[in-house]
């Protein structure tokens, strides 16, 4: 593009619209503002891995949500929360572009240059702000999935049909809402919920409640405190793609339709580290300012996720005010 924006954010989850939508309230104008979004639309991780109508919660793992700027968001059903952030990208005439997948963020002579795999020509920033999240990026177990079996293998419930034995692998709060929420969504099916530990401890309270009554009754079963092995396709199967055979480690084993992984998500390391910015030895986090979120390299801010790993809409939020309140007084 041929003009140089005052702000371009990275992602157009809750943080970089925060980002985006502060920086307008304080005073820039919205044709200086760009947001880059690698997927179709925004807030790619609700839409993705949020079930329809599944509940998207203000407070998270306990914690009680505190707005600090000018944007919050009212609890609701997943499509709720989409009109929401559809009605704030209105009011402030945010810009997004869509597909286009950012790699590479360039600082010369104190102006940023972004290049994305669609080319817009050289977008140019005179701050940016990266707010890309981790659930793109899924967690995957440590072993291997075999090739015949993959389509059974997955990271959300998009495939799941009516009658199947499904189970859920992990203890966060993404498992234990697909595991109930699979079961009042299809009453047929047949769900268990394995996790490594022998208690429930990550999940907020509700869902923790929510499981664990689940599990009373008999609506979902349980493998707590047993690990997986590997997976592998049920021998001489009557079905195509064969069903998956689980291996655990006590020996035991059970078949499945589909498995479903909840494993949580990494952010992209290699675009941090390739704009500049170091890492916490100890942590394998970010380094930043955590009043700004300002990164060691001048005027560039990380927000949300790729702070500290997955964390709440709320906090997201609160980091694009952060953000942009101090790159606003840089300008």
């Amino acid at each position: 593009m041929s003009k140089i924006f005052d702000v371009v954010v990275v992602g157009a989850g809750p943080g970089g619209i925060s980002a985006a939508a502060e920086a307008i309230i304080a005073g820039v104008n919205p044709a200086k503002v760009l947001v880059l979004e690698k997927s179709d639309a925004h807030n790619e991780t609700v839409r993705k891995f949020y079930k329809h109508g599944k509940r998207v919660d203000i407070d998270w793992a306990g914690i009680k949500a505190e707005f600090h700027g000018h944007l919050s968001f009212e609890k609701g059903s997943k499509e709720e929360y989409i009109k929401q952030f559809d009605d704030i990208i209105e009011k402030h005439e945010i810009r997004i572009v869509y597909d286009h997948h950012v790699y590479a963020i360039e600082k010369t002579n104190d102006i940023f240059e972004i290049a994305a795999d669609k080319e817009l020509g050289v977008i140019q920033a005179k701050k940016v702000v990266i707010a890309i999240g981790v659930m793109g990026k899924p967690n995957k177990p440590n072993y291997k999935f075999p090739i015949n079996i993959r389509p059974r293998l997955n990271f959300n419930l998009d495939k799941v049909v009516p009658g199947e034995k499904i189970m859920i692998v992990g203890g966060g709060d993404t498992a234990g809402e697909y595991a109930y929420g699979l079961k009042d969504m299809c009453p047929n099916c047949d769900v268990t919920l394995s996790y490594r530990k022998q208690k429930i401890t990550k999940m907020n309270p509700t869902n923790k409640a929510m499981v664990e009554k689940y599990i009373e009754y008999g609506k979902i079963n349980s493998r707590l405190g047993i690990d997986i092995e590997n997976v592998e396709p049920v021998k001489d199967d009557d079905v195509t793609p064969p069903r998956v055979k689980v291996n655990f480690k006590d020996g035991t084993t059970g078949v499945f339709d589909r498995v479903v992984y909840a494993l949580g998500g990494t952010a992209p390391k290699d675009l941090l580290q390739n704009c500049g910015i170091k890492f916490d030895e100890k942590t394998s986090k970010p380094i930043c300012n955590p009043e700004t979120l300002e990164t060691n390299v001048e005027n560039l801010y990380i927000v949300g996720d790729v702070v500290k790993g997955a964390q709440s809409i709320s906090v997201a939020i609160n980091h694009g005010f952060y953000a942009a309140s101090d790159l606003v007084k840089k300008l």
